[in-house]
């Protein structure tokens, strides 16, 4: 859509903006496996997903509010939103240009947030069978 619509042309590699792009989705349906298992229905599920991760994710993603310009407490709270690495991996890769070895930093931090998800999950899961 941003080279249609708005005539941004993609820098970088469109390969790798597809494997970010799906490391973040996976990172995004494994914090959606975490909440589910944490949750005993559907409707509290939903209000968590909607209120309790779409809310700090537009405030601290550094999408709409630059990061730099939140005081220290609030930059330190931005590290634990998945979508702020996306968002600097993807500015890296269309804005930028960036490679793979610029953008190793921000690809290990959404596969630490998959693994830890996912861990997370697991042990859920099988606490709540037994």
């Amino acid at each position: 859509m941003s080279v249609v619509l708005l005539h941004i042309p993609i820098r970088g590699s469109l390969w790798l903006l597809y494997f970010v792009s799906s490391i973040f989705i996976l990172a995004a349906l494994s914090l959606g496996l975490v909440i589910s298992t944490i949750t005993n229905s559907q409707q509290v599920a939903m209000l968590i997903s909607l209120m309790g991760m779409m809310l700090p994710t537009i405030m601290f993603g550094g999408f709409m509010f630059p990061i730099e310009n939140m005081p220290l407490p609030m930059q330190i709270i931005s590290n634990i939103i998945p979508a702020k690495w996306f968002y600097y991996a993807i500015n890296g890769i269309m804005i930028k240009g960036l490679g793979i070895s610029s953008l190793f930093k921000e690809i290990l931090i959404l596969l630490g947030f998959c693994v830890v998800f996912i861990t997370i999950s697991f042990k859920k899961f099988n606490i709540r069978l037994s």
